[in-house]
C-alpha cells in the first residue's frame, strides 16, 4: 500500500485544485497553489535551520493562515506541530513548554504585549530557533513571512532527500491536555492517525471541493487542526478564517463569504442565539450545521438544525484525532437528539463494565475505541498511555454511553474527573494542584457544575491554612495569575475544612 503522508495529500489538492481559494483571511485570499507554495519555502527553511525528523516546532499563535502554513510545512519535514492555548497563562505556557520541549519555537507578538512569552521563550534553552510572525523580528529572532520563500537551492535538495525518509506513522501534531492525574500531557498525532480520522469524516459526510468552512476555532486544538483544517485540505475545500470567535463576526463572515459548513461547540451556538438581531443574519448559504464537544440542550439542538437542510451531531476526542461516530446529516435534530450517531466503518467501537467485559445493547459503560485513528500515546509517557490504550489497542475514552441495535451511541456521562466548559476540558486536578501552591492554602477541591452558557463551569472549596485569613477576590486574583481562563472557577468558597466524602 502506498504512504499516506499529508504532504503527499497537499501535492495532490493542490494540483487538481491550484487556482482555487484555499484560506480567506481578512483581506487574503490565498490559493490551494500559493499555500503550497509558501508551505513548501517554510519546510526548507526549517530543515537549513536544523529541524530533524521527529523534532517538536512550538507555535503560540492565533487562527490565522500562517497557523496553517507552519502546521503543514512542520509535517513536511518529519516534526510535530505543537500549539499552545492562547488563553495560557506565562505558567502554563513554561509548563508545557517543558513537556513538548520544542527546538523551534514561533511566536505571533500581538499575544505578547508584555514581552513575558518572548523573554520565556529566549530562556529555554531546549529552543534553539525562535520566530516571529506578522511583525519585525527582534534580535535574535526571524521573520516567518521571509523563511516562506525558501531561497536556497541546498535547502530544496534536503527537502527532496528528507522526503524519502518520511513515514505515515510520524508524528504530525501534538496536542496538549491536562492530565487526569493534574499534570499535562502532549498527545501524539500522527499522519495515519490524522488522514484516517479525516477520510471517514469526509466520506461521511459529504464534504466536496465546492464546500466553504468557516474555521474559528482555536487550532492547537483537534476540532481546528485536523476536523476543519484536514477536513478542508483533503476535500480541496476553502477555509474562511477568523482570529478568535466573536458571535457578530462570525455571523458576518458566514454571510459574507458564503460558507456552507458551520460547526461549534454548543456554547458558540448559545451566544450567537441570544443576540437580539441574530435573525438579521442571512445564512442561507449553510448546508450544513454541526455540533460537538459537549452535552447541547435539546433546544439549542432543534435550533441548530433548523438553520439548514443538514444537521450532525458528532462525538470524538482528541486521542482519536477527531470525531469517532456521527449522526445521518440528513435526519437532522430527530437523529441528533437521540445520539451521537454511528462510527465510522473504519474504526471499532466497544462498551465495557468495569471488569473490561463488554455489557449487552442498551446497557451503560465505559466507552472504547479502536482503529487507524487512535493515537499511538502521549509523548514520552508511557504510564499515562498505557492507563488509556490496553495490550488490545482499545482507547479507553472515560467517557461512559450506550449502544442501541443499530450501533448507535448515546452519552450518558464521564467516568474520568472532568468536566466540559465551552468545549474545554478541564481536570479538577489540575486546578486542585495549581490552587494547592498558594502559600495560604492548606487544601482545596474542585468540580463542575451546571452553567446556562458554557455547559459547566468551576466551583471550588480552599482550606486557609492555620491562623490565615483567606479572602475570595486574593483566590480569584491568583487564579488569574497561573490558570487559562476557561479554567478559572467562577464560585469559589473559603470553608475551615473540606467536605469527607
Amino acid at each position: 500500500m502506498s504512504r499516506r503522508h499529508l504532504s503527499d495529500i497537499l501535492a495532490e489538492t493542490a494540483r487538481r485544485h491550484a487556482a482555487k481559494e484555499a484560506l480567506v483571511f481578512e483581506d487574503q485570499r490565498l490559493t490551494w497553489a500559493e499555500v503550497e507554495a509558501r508551505v513548501q519555502g517554510l519546510a526548507e527553511a526549517l530543515l537549513g535551520l536544523g529541524v530533524a525528523r521527529g523534532d517538536r516546532v512550538g507555535i503560540y499563535c492565533t487562527t490565522r493562515p500562517e497557523y496553517v502554513i507552519a502546521f503543514l510545512a512542520t509535517a513536511r519535514v518529519g516534526a510535530m506541530l505543537v500549539g499552545f492555548n492562547v488563553n495560557y497563562t506565562l505558567r502554563e505556557i513554561e509548563e508545557t513548554a517543558a513537556i513538548a520541549r520544542p527546538a523551534v519555537f514561533m511566536l505571533y507578538p500581538a499575544l505578547d504585549p508584555r514581552g513575558e512569552v518572548r523573554e520565556a521563550v529566549e530562556h529555554m534553552s531546549f529552543v534553539h530557533r525562535r520566530i516571529v510572525i506578522g511583525a519585525e523580528p527582534p534580535e535574535g529572532w526571524l521573520a516567518f513571512e521571509a523563511l516562506t520563500q525558501g531561497a536556497r537551492p541546498e535547502w530544496a535538495k534536503w527537502l527532496r532527500e528528507r522526503d524519502r525518509e518520511l513515514d505515515e506513522d510520524d508524528g504530525a501534531l501534538m496536542v496538549l491536555n491536562g492530565g487526569r492525574n493534574g499534570f499535562p500531557v502532549g498527545a501524539v498525532l500522527t499522519h495515519r492517525n490524522i488522514i484516517s480520522s479525516i477520510a471517514a469524516q469526509n466520506r461521511n459526510l459529504g464534504w466536496c471541493a465546492d464546500d466553504r468552512f468557516i474555521l474559528h476555532l482555536p487550532m492547537n486544538h483537534v476540532s481546528g487542526a485536523t476536523l476543519l483544517t484536514v477536513g478542508a485540505l483533503m476535500a480541496g475545500a476553502t477555509l474562511v478564517m477568523l482570529e478568535r470567535f466573536h458571535p457578530e463576526r462570525t455571523l458576518e463572515l458566514v454571510s459574507r463569504e458564503g460558507v456552507t459548513i458551520f460547526g461549534q461547540v454548543p456554547a458558540m451556538w448559545i451566544m450567537e442565539f441570544m443576540l437580539p438581531h441574530f435573525r438579521d443574519y442571512d445564512l442561507s448559504s449553510v448546508r450544513m450545521t454541526l455540533v460537538s464537544g459537549a452535552p447541547t440542550p435539546p433546544d439549542v439542538m432543534r435550533r441548530i438544525a433548523a438553520l439548514a437542510p443538514e444537521h450532525v451531531h458528532a462525538w470524538g476526542l482528541t486521542e482519536a484525532a477527531g470525531m469517532v461516530t456521527y449522526t445521518e446529516p440528513q435526519h437532522g435534530a430527530g437523529a441528533a437528539l437521540r445520539s451521537a450517531g454511528r462510527a465510522a466503518r473504519e474504526f471499532e467501537l466497544r462498551v465495557v463494565d468495569k471488569s473490561g467485559r463488554a455489557v449487552g445493547k442498551g446497557r451503560v459503560g465505559e466507552v472504547l475505541v479502536r482503529g487507524d485513528c487512535v493515537m499511538p500515546g502521549y509523548f514520552q509517557n508511557p504510564d499515562e498511555t498505557r492507563r488509556l490504550i490496553d495490550a488490545d489497542g482499545w482507547l479507553h475514552t472515560g467517557d461512559l454511553g450506550r449502544l442501541d441495535e443499530g450501533g448507535n451511541l448515546t452519552l450518558t456521562g464521564l467516568l474520568k474527573d472532568m468536566y466540559i466548559s465551552g468545549g474545554y476540558n478541564v481536570y479538577p486536578a489540575e486546578v486542585v494542584r495549581y490552587l494547592n501552591t498558594h502559600p495560604d492554602i492548606a487544601a482545596s477541591a474542585c468540580m463542575g457544575v451546571p452553567h446556562p452558557i458554557m455547559g459547566q463551569t468551576g466551583r471550588v472549596l480552599v482550606v486557609p491554612r492555620h491562623g490565615v485569613s483567606l479572602d475570595v477576590a486574593e483566590v480569584r486574583a491568583y487564579c488569574r495569575l497561573g490558570l487559562a481562563r476557561y479554567k478559572r472557577p467562577q464560585y469559589i468558597q473559603v470553608v475551615e475544612a473540606l467536605p469527607k466524602r
